[in-house]
């Protein structure tokens, strides 16, 4: 699959899309490591600046120098004032044969258009990438947006189309092997509500909720409030974790960098006590990955360094260490498109984990959770909450408002119609990575 993948990027720009767990990440981590092993120059982007994170890229807006620009005329204004940016822009670009961006999904019409316009401007010759699933998350709103009418999907863009993208979609999900949760999930991620799914989704409601099980809920407030909560029931003392910080670039602002590390989603102050049910929200190759649980079971100092023994769901115990990240930009030394490291941010990869909300849930996989069902609001946001099972087993649901169970679902398994038209009228080439 791969082979194909990097063959298409040999003479198309391509649209890479699928379900909750197929594939994309683990695919689009090997394209950027043959285009590195080949000493080619790749540039990674996150749609937000969460998704850059996860990616180890840099947010679209800042690569782009977009600024607050939101839509063609303000970005022509602020280009005038930032003339020897775009200058460095127009060098990168120059040398950069391949563009990843992530979480397609959450761009406007209105920032591809923005893109495009970069790309014609620098006369950018290299591949675009586009990872991501229009069935999951909607493209971010701020207030006050000036949007194309109510075409606010990427692929509304006129750009969409003059990239000529080859689409590529992948089948089979590799976070769940039971055939019966994939199928399941794989009709709600395109709106169908039958009697197969409302039976499977009645027969895992629970009133009570278990302490040793994580809350997926729709709103922040929700998980802020169950995890202080559960916190503070623990009789034993806590222990706080400062996080360090670096600053190298003299230019980076303090609004810049908080933004950043809001992205991050670690607190400068972390509270954990022993006892503690917490989280992993970062990937480390044979360690841990992001949305694996465990419990805190001690607290380690050693050799003026101090670490946190954390009991995973399987048994093992393993001793952690602060993770750094890096906050990057891109910059042209000659041929080369390099990452330059303006701060760092380090601090334990954990969060405590007996609540999230669904959103900052993206991209994990999640042994055992209960899904809270009272506060879904936007179209796909069921799909992304259900599909971060393992397996059936592992599934809960919760749900206490007073109208009808079944009602209420043909309330919130909804798709945008246009996302649905999209789909069944784009050409794709459907793989399975094997």
């Amino acid at each position: 699959m791969l082979d194909e993948i990097l063959n298409i990027l040999k003479t198309s720009n391509l649209f890479l899309t699928g379900g909750g767990g197929v594939g994309k990440s683990y695919l689009t981590k090997k394209i950027i490591e043959h285009y590195n092993k080949n000493e080619k120059n790749v540039v990674v982007l996150g749609s937000t600046g969460i998704s850059a994170i996860n990616i180890g890229g840099v947010s679209v807006h800042s690569f782009f120098k977009f600024g607050i620009s939101q839509n063609e005329e303000m970005l022509k204004f602020l280009d005038k004032k930032q003339k020897s940016k775009l200058a460095g822009l127009k060098d990168i670009l120059k040398n950069t044969d391949l563009i990843i961006i992530d979480e397609i999904s959450m761009l406007s019409s209105e920032l591809i258009e923005m893109i495009n316009l970069r790309l014609i401007w620098a006369k950018f010759i290299g591949k675009i990438l586009f990872v991501g699933d229009f069935y999951q998350l909607p493209p971010v709103k701020k207030k006050g947006e000036s949007l194309l009418f109510d075409l606010t999907y990427a692929f509304h863009a006129s750009a969409w189309h003059s990239l000529s993208l080859t689409n590529v979609e992948l089948l089979v999900s590799k976070r769940t092997n039971d055939i019966k949760l994939y199928n399941i999930l794989s009709k709600i991620r395109i709106g169908v509500l039958d009697d197969e799914i409302i039976s499977f989704l009645k027969s895992r409601i629970i009133k009570d909720i278990p302490k040793d099980l994580s809350v997926l809920f729709g709103k922040n407030s929700e998980a802020n409030a169950l995890n202080s909560a559960r916190l503070k029931e623990i009789r034993s003392d806590s222990k706080f974790f400062s996080a360090k910080i670096n600053v190298y670039d003299d230019r980076l602002s303090d609004e810049v960098f908080d933004k950043w590390v809001q992205n991050i989603n670690l607190p400068y102050e972390l509270e954990l006590k022993i006892g503690a049910k917490v989280m992993f929200i970062t990937n480390k190759w044979g360690e841990y990955h992001n949305g694996e649980q465990g419990v805190v079971v001690d607290f380690v100092s050693k050799n003026d360094k101090e670490f946190i023994c954390i009991k995973k769901s399987n048994g093992d115990i393993i001793q952690i260490e602060p993770y750094k990240y890096e906050l990057y930009e891109f910059i042209s030394d000659n041929s080369d498109v390099l990452q330059s490291v303006r701060a760092d941010f380090e601090q334990f990869p954990l969060r405590l984990a007996y609540a999230i909300t669904i959103h900052k849930a993206q991209g994990m996989s999640i042994e055992k959770f209960v899904c809270n069902l009272d506060n879904i609001f936007e179209a796909g946001q069921l799909y992304v909450a259900l599909s971060r099972a393992i397996n059936p087993d592992g599934l809960y649901i919760n749900y206490t408002k007073n109208m009808d169970f079944e009602k209420y679902l043909r309330s919130i398994v909804k798709i945008n119609p246009e996302v649905d038209a999209f789909y069944k009228n784009t050409n794709f080439i459907k793989e399975d990575i094997k």
